[in-house]
């Protein structure tokens, strides 16, 4: 009962501004505070107001050819990058084999073998400092959009009276938030580094053997993200259906209310009730497609450098095994599994904020009868 007096005083609160809603969900965008979320928005050029007002007035048009288009050469650009860098590690690999063609297993082919190994080392170190940091950069920017989206999304749905879902929505937000900038940036990224020491020192020596601690820290980021990703799949599915269930009953039972106990304009209330939460609801879901919209945005150039660079390391291992020596090509497989543990983090960044704005978009349907 108290949460349907709740209800039933935000929508009585929502229909003191009947007045201001002939505008349409232009009031609704012009009343949020989506500056944190424009902000957030911002390097990718995308207008946050000016978007949510198009797709909420159903005049978003979706070129997915021209999308598409730019995303394959965005692609191609990657995949061009990284295999100018890895073409660099095949003329050190080239010239050690050569050396030990020539010179058979003379003392100083072992030096020029050593020599080839370092030179790959440190372009792989120097290479895999960039790709962090721009991995780092990306976490960052998804942790600032969530950080600026939920707080417009949770309004919105404290306004249409789902206030279970807005209730469950801030604090999976801020442990999504947390998770971003303590877990992945924080502990992911510091293992990434120190899996990066590891393959570079791992074969300078045949008595430094580090092969075990390199695949524990490997293990250890990847089981860190699959929990994240599995732990919030299940709290997102957990909070959908506990939420839609109250705030349905909810707000059926105020909207019964208003119908019976109202004499006379009881019914006319009620179908103002359903029509201001209907555009709420709208304003709310196009600002869910908008943070979806600016999240792929984000991730799209990071997620395609650490594709382009996994791969771009995986051909270069397999064009060294038939010429190059064990430790190159060993340095070459560590190094792209590094790179496949940087891709992992930033997918389960991108993932877990996908299924919170998911859960957000199907929050709050069966408000309207």
């Amino acid at each position: 009962m108290k949460r349907a007096c709740a209800v039933f005083a935000a929508v009585l609160a929502l229909l003191c501004l009947a007045a201001r809603a002939e505008a349409g969900v232009g009031e609704v965008i012009d009343a949020l505070e989506i500056e944190p979320f424009a902000q957030a928005a911002r390097e990718t050029g995308v207008d946050v107001h000016a978007m949510i007002l198009s797709l909420a007035a159903g005049e978003g048009e979706w070129r997915l050819d021209e999308l598409l288009a730019r995303a394959w050469d965005a692609l191609l650009d990657a995949l061009s990058q990284a295999l100018r860098v890895a073409a660099g590690l095949l003329a050190p690999a080239l010239l050690s084999a050569l050396a030990r063609q020539v010179a058979g297993e003379a003392r100083g082919t072992r030096v020029v073998s050593q020599l080839a190994y370092l030179i790959c080392a440190v372009q792989l170190a120097l290479w895999f400092v960039r790709l962090a940091a721009e991995a780092e950069e990306m976490i960052a920017a998804v942790t600032r959009l969530c950080d600026g989206v939920f707080p417009v999304l949770a309004s919105l749905l404290s306004l249409s009276g789902a206030t279970t879902s807005a209730a469950m929505v801030t604090p999976l937000s801020a442990l999504a938030g947390n998770a971003f900038s303590r877990l992945l940036a924080d502990v992911g990224l510091r293992l990434c580094a120190v899996a990066t020491a590891l393959a570079a020192a791992g074969h300078l020596s045949p008595r430094l053997r580090l092969g075990r601690l390199f695949e524990l820290t490997r293990s250890v980021v990847n089981w860190t993200a699959g929990v994240l990703t599995t732990g919030f799949l299940g709290l997102s599915a957990v909070r959908a259906l506990l939420g839609s269930g109250y705030d349905s009953a909810a707000v059926r039972t105020a909207r019964y209310a208003v119908d019976n106990l109202l004499p006379v304009v009881g019914g006319e209330v009620a179908n103002t009730m359903d029509a201001l939460v209907s555009s709420v609801l709208l304003v709310k879901n196009a600002a869910g497609v908008t943070g979806i919209v600016v999240l792929a945005l984000l991730c799209a150039r990071p997620l395609l450098t650490l594709a382009a660079a996994l791969a771009a390391l995986r051909l270069v291992a397999a064009m060294l095994e038939p010429v190059a020596e064990d430790p190159l090509i060993a340095l070459a497989d560590k190094f792209s599994q590094v790179a496949g543990m940087l891709l992992v983090l930033c997918v389960c960044a991108a993932v877990i904020l996908t299924l919170l704005l998911g859960g957000a978009l199907t929050a709050g349907q069966g408000m309207v009868r």
